[in-house]
């Protein structure tokens, strides 16, 4: 007997006309409102993760629905809103006038529900691929295109769901945080077989669970009890060995208190944590500060950068001030911090922005400059990954009018370079790693820098982050969350110095050893546990995301040529 599946891919016309079960066939809009909420409940703030296994049944529920196409889209596109609008409301609070740009932000990303949607009838219906194999590969390819597309933007995964799920989220160290989205997805998929599906079937001995039904009760459950074996195998073999002391910085001023003009009071409030952390410590390897938590220019100029080209470039940038502005501000802000670190004799790790006269242009980055006792040689990193609208306005030459989707709008727009390539800060026997701001939200990024033959791999990657933007709300606990992923993933320990929060200490388990409550102004003293261990994830990659979005991109063609063959037939 074909199955429900085979007959749609043997009769494409026939998609619209499948009957499923009219006790789940309810109204799309219903149906996808309910994924939209027990999804949003899954993650922070209410975190409540269990409700991940079953909240996309829902909307799966559309995938055999008889309803007329327009209404199932359109009903998973509200959903996809309804889920956005709720998730990154966060959004809103870096402006007064930020609503535009949240609710455009949320609505380019509801479009991915009734594009999965779409994928995923394309497959099961006309194609005749059981809805365990559609669901899952269709729903992780395009959570590996979210992570790329337009910057990227990989928050909300389904893995995120289960940052606190310790033995089920270990496999990230060989699948990357896809392989527990996948499982979530499949798990998902199976309980709306378990309700569309003949659960049972007559035999001479009376009623008994369909074999069909046997065998794919025992591939989830399958899984499951290898990752949670693999996961419990992992955390209990894991052996840490002290490293380096740190203390992280955690002011609390929103980024209306961070202005220029505040500097001296920003100034202070940092003179305050640094006191602090040499009272609590009588050792320290490092001080972190947070993101661009210095105040004042830092200048860097190339010697080989002649006196015109440097007055050229000083002059391009404001035309009412030559390099004389720049000579002092480089005298300044490196005098008082190689000054600072000299007086406290501990190591800074400072952020800032950072200036760049060279030879080939001018560049202005945000950076994470290192300095040490008694060096004048400073180790920087210049962030790689910017924020749209935050740090650079896409086509801003063409479309000017985009500057309303920024906080921008009635002074300058900061246009910050990107940074073209990891770097890294030797400290003594130690190597370090800075993800600057939502870097540590971007597994490809962080997986960068653990490449490169013969490269020494970091021993720590550091996270320093200016999150006043967010005013306390819940934005700062999911980005802890995800940062979680990008431990287990390089099996790394990962340390946040934050502004309003959340500072913490994660392990190479992705267990959360120490953190400080948000919009606090604390100091975070850790001895950071060192992993030794390597993780297949580093060397393999997004492998899963690119063969899932392989296999989706492979049911067009496929299609197509169903199509064909069948218009042939005729």
């Amino acid at each position: 007997m074909l199955t429900t599946e085979a007959t749609a891919a043997a009769n494409p016309k026939t998609v619209d006309s499948l009957t499923p079960s009219s006790s789940y066939d309810r109204h799309p809009v219903v149906l996808a409102f309910f994924s939209a909420m027990l999804l949003w409940f899954s993650f922070l703030p209410t975190d409540w993760s269990w409700l991940a296994w079953g909240a996309l049944v829902p909307l799966l529920l559309l995938i055999k629905s008889q309803r007329s196409r327009r209404s199932i889209y359109f009903g998973a596109w509200t959903g996809g809103m309804l889920f956005w609008v709720l998730s990154i409301q966060w959004v809103r609070l870096t402006d007064s006038d930020a609503w535009l740009a949240w609710l455009v932000m949320a609505l380019a990303l509801s479009v991915w529900w009734p594009g999965f949607l779409l994928l995923a009838r394309l497959s099961v219906l006309r194609l005749g691929i059981p809805l365990m194999v559609a669901v899952p590969l269709i729903w992780v390819g395009l959570e590996f295109v979210r992570a790329h597309i337009l910057t990227g933007f990989p928050w909300y995964y389904l893995a995120h769901s289960q940052h606190r799920v310790l033995p089920l989220i270990q496999i990230a160290d060989t699948t990357g945080a896809l392989g527990v989205s996948i499982l979530i997805a499949l798990v998902n998929a199976w309980l709306v077989d378990l309700r569309t599906l003949p659960l049972l079937q007559s035999t001479p001995r009376g009623d008994r669970l369909a074999r069909p039904q046997l065998v794919r009760a025992s591939i989830v459950l399958g899984l499951l009890a290898v990752t949670a074996g693999y996961g419990t195998f992992r955390i209990t073999t894991a052996r840490f060995q002290d490293g380096p002391r740190l203390a992280l910085l955690q002011s609390n001023l929103e980024q209306s208190r961070k202005a220029p003009s505040n500097h001296e009071q920003i100034l202070l409030t940092y003179k305050s944590l640094v006191e602090r952390a040499l009272r609590e410590n009588k050792r320290l390897d490092l001080i972190v500060w947070p993101e661009t938590s210095y105040p004042l220019p830092f200048v860097v100029r190339d010697p080989q950068l002649s006196d015109s080209d440097y007055e050229r470039q000083a002059r391009a940038i404001d035309p009412k001030n030559g390099r004389e502005v720049w000579n002092y501000w480089e005298q300044e802000s490196t005098f008082q911090l190689h000054n600072w670190t000299d007086q406290v004799r501990v190591p800074m790790l400072v952020g800032s922005t950072l200036y760049d006269f060279h030879a080939s242009g001018f560049s202005k980055v945000n950076a994470a400059i290192l300095f040490e006792p008694g060096v004048k040689a400073i180790q920087r990193y210049a962030k790689i990954h910017l924020v749209p609208f935050g740090e650079y306005v896409p086509l801003i030459d063409l479309f000017p009018w985009l500057t309303v989707l920024t906080p921008y709008r009635n002074g300058t727009i900061p246009l910050l370079t990107f940074g073209t390539k990891p770097a890294w800060f030797q400290l003594g026997r130690y190597r370090f790693a800075t993800a600057i701001c939502f870097e540590d939200t971007i597994p490809h990024l962080v997986r960068r820098f653990f490449q490169g033959q013969g490269t020494r791999l970091p021993d720590v990657v550091l996270n320093i982050s200016n999150d006043g933007w967010f005013r306390g709300s819940s934005e700062h606990d999911i980005h802890l969350a995800i940062s979680v992923f990008r431990a287990i993933e390089n099996r790394v320990p990962l340390a946040r110095a934050v502004n309003t929060g959340v500072s913490a200490l994660i392990d190479g388990n992705g267990r959360v050893i120490a953190a400080l409550p948000k919009v606090t102004e604390e100091v975070l003293s850790v001895t950071v546990p060192l992993d030794d261990r390597v993780a297949l994830y580093s060397e393999w990659g997004d492998w899963l995301g690119i063969g899932c979005l392989a296999l989706t991109l492979g049911l067009i063609p496929a299609w197509l040529l169903q199509t064909v063959r069948s218009r042939r037939s005729v």
